[in-house]
């Protein structure tokens, strides 16, 4: 195993063609048809063409899309002897461990059969939408426990195929979490974060690695004869020379590229340190995000003395695709991947806060140095920003321009990248965030209006945004948190859907 990006993330898809045939010429109710398609094998070769189409649709809708893996097909014959073989189930379970998806495609005189498939597997099920009176045959399996998955449309299908495909991604995550002390949450910072990382594990699926910040620290320099201060003679996966020179290299590649850089050379050679500790640890743990607690590291005073934030490894994290929350901040981490496996696009975190206005008129600025003009009025805005932007807000096979700047106010170090969201103006977004205990998704939607902080240094690059109602937005955030991780465009239905298939309650604004 390596970091697993969304990207990597497969929806596996079991194909199941369930078909009935007539063994005998008769008419009556369950006999609509006359002349040849009442003899013997007609059903046969009427069902081997609707086989066809259905082979086609996969092929078209799924099979060139790199996102699923469609298996081997299975057919189920029947016939008007309304025999069930316990041999069938094998063979369309025999792939149950890997299938993420069952696709079916329904056929008359076998509502019994499906239904019985449809309890006795645990993943989730979806019909051929063509077959519309097949779909209208899964009320009492629903009722009964049975995972089945509606869709008036192939494009409607493939959407919420993709949903699960996201579900997929937060339920098999490994997360790498490096606390100071409790682990479940940082002593400042992201305190509105999960309440039991064993409830995650038990509700969502999602498991956790931990590693202690202090022997994180250490691994960023070539272990020293005897082991490191924290592990004294152990071996540990502490950056080597070679690592070291691939900082270098990627440093001067990442200055190189910005619009305009404000930061020394070392300082982003130790920035990547911290990332390349993290890519190696994460690595070793079969990761797919990381987070470690800001406040509480810092004032260890270890990141002041070697120079760096790791507000450049969560940026870095986040363009390819692997959810890295700062502030110990768990919950943004899934919300993350979550996002990011619907999108394909980077996401991100922010300190997000409502921007009402003074009884001047005014707007109530939460630091005067986020003040900027705002078109089209005053009314229902919002602020978020931090210093996690990213070069992929819109894909994560695209590069946005960029510049780079130090989070350090006085010594300069800690490299941020930093992006001008004015471009962004009109741009869509869709943010969301599980309650601390695992009872509600938030989920927000709004529209960049200004870019902020994207001159500056520090912890404040982001943007303002307009909602559709201020109030009824932050009455609804209040009891969520600080941090709404966002991506753009609107996914608000989607994460509706797989809200409620996460066993949550979608509370929307």
């Amino acid at each position: 195993m390596t970091v697993r990006t969304v990207e990597d993330v497969k929806l596996y898809v079991k194909p199941i063609f369930f078909s009935m045939e007539h063994q005998y010429y008769y008419e009556g109710p369950c006999r609509m048809a006359s002349g040849e398609a009442l003899e013997l094998g007609f059903d046969a070769l009427i069902n081997g063409k609707i086989y066809e189409g259905f082979q086609k649709a996969i092929q078209f809708n799924l099979a060139n899309d790199d996102r699923f893996c469609v298996l081997d097909p299975v057919i189920i014959r029947s016939t008007d002897d309304w025999d069930i073989k316990e041999a069938w189930f094998e063979e369309m379970l025999a792939d149950d461990q890997k299938a993420d998806f069952y696709l079916i495609n329904t056929a008359f005189g076998t509502n019994t059969l499906i239904e019985e498939f449809a309890l006795r597997t645990k993943k989730p099920i979806a019909a051929n939408p063509f077959k519309m009176f097949g779909q209208l045959c899964f009320g009492s399996s629903v009722r009964r426990g049975a995972d089945v998955v509606f869709a008036l449309d192939w494009p409607e299908l493939k959407r919420k195929m993709l949903d699960v495909r996201a579900e997929k991604a937060v339920r098999t995550a490994n997360i790498l979490l490096a606390p100071r002390f409790d682990g479940t949450k940082a002593m400042v910072g992201g305190t509105d974060t999960f309440d039991s990382l064993t409830q995650v594990r038990d509700k969502l699926g999602t498991n956790f690695r931990f590693v202690n910040i202090h022997e994180l620290m250490d691994m960023m320099e070539p272990l020293p004869e005897g082991g490191n201060h924290t592990t004294p003679g152990r071996k540990t996966m502490n950056l080597t020379d070679e690592d070291l020179a691939w900082c270098e290299a990627q440093a001067d590649e990442l200055m190189g590229g910005a619009q305009a850089c404000q930061i020394e050379r070392q300082y982003v050679i130790n920035s990547f340190k911290a990332y390349k500790t993290v890519d190696k640890l994460m690595d070793y743990y079969d990761c797919a995000g990381f987070s470690a607690p800001c406040p509480d590291s810092c004032s260890t005073r270890r990141l002041n003395e070697q120079q760096f934030t790791f507000c450049l490894t969560h940026s870095l994290n986040l363009e390819r695709g692997v959810g890295s929350a700062c502030e110990y901040d768990v919950t943004t981490v899934l919300c993350m991947i979550l996002e990011m496996a619907l999108s394909g696009k980077a996401a991100y975190m922010g300190n997000t806060l409502p921007l009402p206005k003074l009884p001047d008129g005014t707007l109530n600025w939460a630091d005067p140095k986020y003040a900027v003009e705002i078109e089209g009025g005053t009314d229902d805005l919002y602020i978020t920003s931090h210093s996690t932007p990213t070069r992929c807000f819109h894909g994560l096979d695209c590069k946005d321009d960029y510049e780079l700047r130090h989070f350090a106010l006085d010594a300069g170090f800690g490299a941020v990248e930093r992006h001008d969201f004015d471009q962004d103006k009109g741009q869509v977004i869709t943010m969301c965030r599980i309650s601390s205990d695992l009872t509600q998704m938030f989920i927000g939607r709004g529209t960049i209006v200004a870019g902020i902080g994207f001159d500056t240094d520090n912890c404040n690059n982001g943007f303002v945004f307009r909602v559709a109602d201020e109030q009824d937005f932050f009455q609804k955030q209040v009891t969520f948190g600080l941090h709404l991780p966002l991506i753009y465009g609107d996914y608000g239905e989607d994460l509706a859907f797989i809200a409620k298939r996460l066993g949550l309650e979608p509370v929307l604004a």
